[in-house]
């Protein structure tokens, strides 16, 4: 019986010694439950529903699409309106509590296969600039043109990412996407003014998978890769962004690629070049001219297909061409051999809907800080890649 007493005298200590432990408080979120995707077949809009949870410190939601894109509610709301939610193919939404203190709880999923037929033939062209593009002269007359030929008679929509929600392939079926900075870093990621922003890439790629065309000149080149239509490994890497200067010099196009021992490819006949001046007596060979004498900001933003590790065959032109599905159509004017591709139009593809013709040329700049001798050109070129995407 002592023994017995005293065992029971030792674990009452025990237990009295542990209560005066302090034990961390649990780290448990509790998550959202309940999740409903509330749609009809054959509209894109989609509300998701679901019932937060009842535990305190609840701050906002998290809202993950197709395991990937991400985006972060900072407040507490139990639903979110989908404008135009993918088509014909599975996507899967999944949503969490977030915490003031930092932590997420796990996701409740939904998933759905919304069957709709796109309503195509828009005949109106959008134009997509940085929401602070009148920072920019090149961007400012740019956008000031499309005003005035596009815009004013009715045929376009100017577009800022504070307003990407207007980008509908069933009211425009191509939109100019245009960006010409000093300063600006290298990357797609690095665009300013929210074009690299998750709602403007979004509704880009919605916008293309719809089968809508993109221009994409100056530093928007590199949406090539954020749109999803080339790898990162193939991004533009001729690349420039400085102050620039005073030049004298003609800069335009060479769409004659290629030299007389290989292959040349000659693009001159081409609908973007429809009605211009093809000038002789420049270069080696006649070019498509964009600009005469002035301050330029040498802002070359495109391909050097040396540099990938393309093996020739019979050049790296064609194996660039097989390998993206894509032609390229002009390189820097004084240039006759195989290496710079500075427009290059990507046809669509079974995976990719829409056509995406990039213009990455420095001589593509709209402001020279006087007059251009050949302005006339370079908005004629404008005008007919729009109408060749259109």
């Amino acid at each position: 019986m002592k023994k017995i007493y005293f065992a029971i005298i030792a674990a009452l200590s025990f237990f009295t010694a542990c209560s005066d432990v302090e034990f961390e408080e649990a780290t448990y979120s509790e998550a959202v439950s309940n999740l409903v995707a509330d749609y009809q077949q054959g509209s894109r809009q989609v509300t998701l529903r679901w019932d937060n949870p009842s535990m305190q410190g609840l701050s906002g939601i998290q809202i993950i699409k197709d395991d990937a894109d991400i985006t972060n509610i900072d407040e507490v709301v139990n639903s979110y309106f989908i404008k135009k939610a993918p088509t014909n193919v599975d996507v899967s939404y999944t949503v969490k509590a977030r915490y003031s203190d930092g932590r997420v709880s796990e996701g409740q999923t939904v998933r759905f296969n919304i069957a709709y037929e796109v309503q195509k033939g828009a005949s109106k062209i959008a134009m997509l600039v940085p929401d602070d593009y009148a920072t920019s002269d090149d961007e400012k007359d740019a956008v000031a043109w499309f005003k005035k030929n596009y815009v004013d008679t009715n045929k376009g929509v100017l577009v800022t990412p504070a307003t990407i929600d207007e980008l509908d392939i069933e009211k425009q079926s191509a939109c100019w996407v245009m960006c010409d900075r000093i300063g600006i870093e290298k990357g797609w990621q690095n665009l300013p003014g929210n074009l690299a922003s998750n709602a403007t890439i979004e509704a880009l790629k919605a916008f293309t998978a719809d089968g809508g065309n993109l221009l994409l000149t100056n530093h928007a080149t590199q949406l090539t890769v954020a749109v999803g239509r080339i790898d990162e490994a193939y991004a533009p890497g001729i690349y420039g962004n400085g102050e620039g200067g005073q030049n004298n010099d003609v800069w335009g196009s060479q769409p004659i690629i290629g030299n007389a021992e290989g292959q040349i490819y000659d693009h001159s006949g081409h609908d973007i070049y429809w009605g211009m001046d093809f000038v002789s007596g420049l270069y080696e060979r006649s070019i498509y001219c964009f600009e005469g004498a002035g301050v330029k900001g040498d802002h070359n933003c495109m391909w050097d297909l040396n540099a990938y590790g393309l093996a020739p065959n019979p050049n790296v032109v064609k194996t660039w061409e097989e390998t993206t599905n894509s032609t390229v159509l002009g390189t820097w004017n004084h240039v006759v051999d195989y290496c710079c591709a500075g427009i290059i139009d990507f046809a669509p593809t079974t995976t990719f809907a829409g056509r995406v013709l990039a213009v990455g040329l420095a001589a593509y700049e709209w402001n020279i800080s006087g007059t251009n001798q050949y302005q006339s050109q370079l908005e004629r070129f404008t005008s007919n890649c729009i109408g060749y995407l259109k």
